[in-house]
């Protein structure tokens, strides 16, 4: 299987983008209007810089990538588990939780763009989950 990427929605993406505009337009004006450097000021511009890296972040990484022998979620924290060791799937009204013996991914389908829900879907209930999981003993 090659590496799918299931994009974010597009109004996240534009959501981030307007938040950088406008915390970065606020420190340009209250620079402008008080022409001296206040911590606010520097706060508005951090604001700004901080959601547009998150912008450019989520437009050249995405939401969920998945490949052969792994689903990652990428976001401010990447999160990465093996789809062999996945040992339960729980679905919930936003979206899906897959469980391994360590790790627990929670894949919020509400970010994920509606063109690619189905196919996502689709992934998650053609894993097949403890089927040669168990160790047999043999005693002769």
């Amino acid at each position: 299987m090659p590496k799918v990427t299931f994009k974010y929605k597009k109004k996240r993406l534009y959501i981030n983008l307007a938040m950088a505009h406008f915390w970065i337009a606020l420190a340009i004006v209250a620079l402008w209007e008080d022409n001296t450097i206040e911590w606010y000021n520097l706060g508005f511009l951090l604001a700004g810089t901080l959601y547009f890296i998150q912008f450019v972040w989520d437009v050249l990484y995405q939401y969920l990538n998945i490949t052969d022998n792994f689903i990652r979620r990428n976001g401010v924290f990447v999160k990465k588990i093996r789809i062999k060791d996945i040992t339960d799937i729980e679905k919930f009204a936003g979206g899906y939780t897959l469980k391994t013996k360590h790790k627990k991914l929670v894949i919020n389908t509400n970010l994920v763009d509606e063109a690619s829900i189905s196919e996502l879907e689709t992934f998650i209930e053609g894993i097949r989950i403890g089927e040669d999981r168990y160790f047999h003993l043999d005693i002769d």
